[in-house]
């Protein structure tokens, strides 16, 4: 969500008022949980060993080696379970960080290394040496040939305001148990100056400071989705902005600033798409789609569940597949929509596929466990929860129906139902979403969501929840295939 209710507007009451009001309105007539079928998932050990093989390539940034050594192996995955599997190439304008440094000179003329936590992802390029010009407040008159000092705000967001857009959840109390827990997301509401901005009232660089202490900002991917602005800009945390703030104070602030990238705006990466015919029995096809790129172990792993998923079905035996399924890995979520082709524009350039289409399940961040802060500011700390899954639903109140009737009968806790919100359903599954397709998402989003980390953050998730989860979609797909309530095809 992109606009949330600030903390302080949120009240227990209020929360526990609208989560009963959202429930209350949910009827579920002709909806039993899904029977077993006699196939099984393949097991948490064998769908983790997936996640540990994506991991230990190293971050899947859009386009980058990496990322399509993680594009292939996946197709070559499709393949052993008989999948035939055929590539999309799409336009993308390739941008990889290479290097980056700060340096600053302040009044009295010493010279200091600024540690810096990430580069801004996309948002420009310096020659090798850097550019150099004096720091200058954001709030500033005219930041003309200086490198302006902004900060990058996290509105604050607490999982009751949640109870707006709640259909259903499990536990049923879940919105009133975690009314008051902190959701604030850096990639939620203000992210501060636009670049674009910046760079048109004369300013040559950027460095935005987080609002987390060293540890909690290094590696912060962030903007994820920021357009190529022409603005070479870098990220601190908290202690280094108030830093450079200090040092401000006493007079003039010179700085260098760093920022290499290899680029190519002619570049190309692939969608992959792989079919598995059902017995006829119904119009339509059914798709299940994620993407491929990602910088740890939980953005992008619905690619080992999309996997999982597609093990299951090329199993399960054709009487039991009334409609076609559609295995469809994106390449390009981590990169804004003027840069690369996202879901729905692929689908508006593929009628042939779209047209087919009579729902959606997009699984994306599954397994996360739940780190807080207790507000921004503070380090992270793990609270021994799972971070609460969303099941995004949307154009379809049977859907939402079928949704919350296979929660009911699931294993998972800490889970909500919800509505879109503004036109947005929370991830990936915003494509298909907006061409009118039934869709429904199961996504979270941890604190650590767009982190670069060593070991990708890997230590935060959970393989038996992620298998849990895995299971839950597995068994909704499987419901889908006959229902008789979706629309048909175009």
């Amino acid at each position: 969500m992109s606009d949330c209710t600030p903390l302080s507007a949120v009240s227990r009451r209020a929360v526990l008022g609208g989560a009963l009001a959202g429930l209350g309105g949910l009827a579920l007539p002709g909806f039993a949980a899904a029977a077993p079928d006699g196939v099984e998932l393949v097991d948490s050990d064998i769908m983790w060993s997936w996640v540990h093989r994506m991991t230990a390539g190293g971050p899947r940034f859009t386009g980058s080696d990496a990322h399509r050594r993680w594009i292939d192996y996946l197709a070559g995955e499709l393949e052993t379970f008989g999948l035939p599997v055929r590539r999309y190439p799409t336009t993308l304008k390739y941008w990889n960080a290479g290097s980056w440094a700060l340096t600053v000179t302040d009044a009295q003329g010493a010279v200091h290394d600024i540690p810096v936590a990430y580069y801004w992802p996309y948002s420009g390029t310096t020659p090798p040496q850097g550019i150099t010009g004096e720091l200058t407040e954001a709030t500033g008159a005219d930041p003309t040939g200086k490198i302006v000092l902004a900060d990058r705000p996290i509105t604050p967001l607490v999982a009751g305001a949640f109870a707006a857009v709640a259909i259903d959840a499990q536990p049923r109390s879940l919105l009133l148990d975690a009314a008051l827990e902190d959701s604030s997301r850096l990639w939620l509401g203000a992210q501060g100056p636009k670049l674009r901005d910046l760079r048109d009232r004369g300013a040559i660089g950027a460095v935005g400071i987080l609002p987390f202490d060293p540890a909690d900002a290094a590696g912060q991917f962030t903007p994820h989705q920021q357009p190529h602005d022409g603005l070479p800009a870098l990220l601190l945390d908290q202690l280094q902005g108030n830093r450079l703030r200090e040092s401000m104070r006493h007079g003039p602030v010179t700085a260098t600033l760093t920022l290499t990238a290899e680029t190519n705006d002619e570049a190309t990466i692939d969608y992959l798409a792989a079919e598995l015919p059902g017995n006829g029995s119904r119009a339509g096809a059914i798709l299940v789609m994620t993407h491929t790129d990602g910088q740890n172990a939980i953005e992008e792993n619905g690619a080992a569940a999309l996997l999982a998923m597609a093990d299951y079905f090329t199993r399960l035996p054709v009487a039991q597949r009334d409609r076609d399924l559609l295995f469809v890995l994106s390449p390009a979520h981590m990169t804004a929509p003027s840069s690369a082709v996202h879901p729905e524009a692929w689908l508006d350039h593929h009628p042939e596929i779209a047209d087919r289409l009579v729902a959606a399940v997009v699984p994306e961040h599954l397994g996360a466990t739940q780190w807080d802060a207790g507000g921004t500011g503070r380090a992270w700390h793990a609270t021994g929860k799972q971070e609460i899954l969303v099941l995004g639903v949307g154009n379809s109140a049977e859907l939402a129906q079928a949704v919350a009737a296979e929660l009911t009968g699931s294993d998972l806790d800490r889970t909500l139902v919800a509505r879109p919100y503004t036109d947005n359903l929370y991830g990936e599954a915003t494509g298909p979403y907006r061409r009118g397709i039934p869709t429904v998402t199961a996504i979270a989003g941890p604190n650590y969501l767009v982190r670069v980390s060593e070991n990708g953050d890997l230590d935060k998730l959970d393989p038996a929840l992620a298998h849990r989860q895995t299971r839950y979609l597995t068994r909704l797909t499987t419901r889908l295939l006959s229902a008789p309530w979706l629309p048909a095809p175009r």
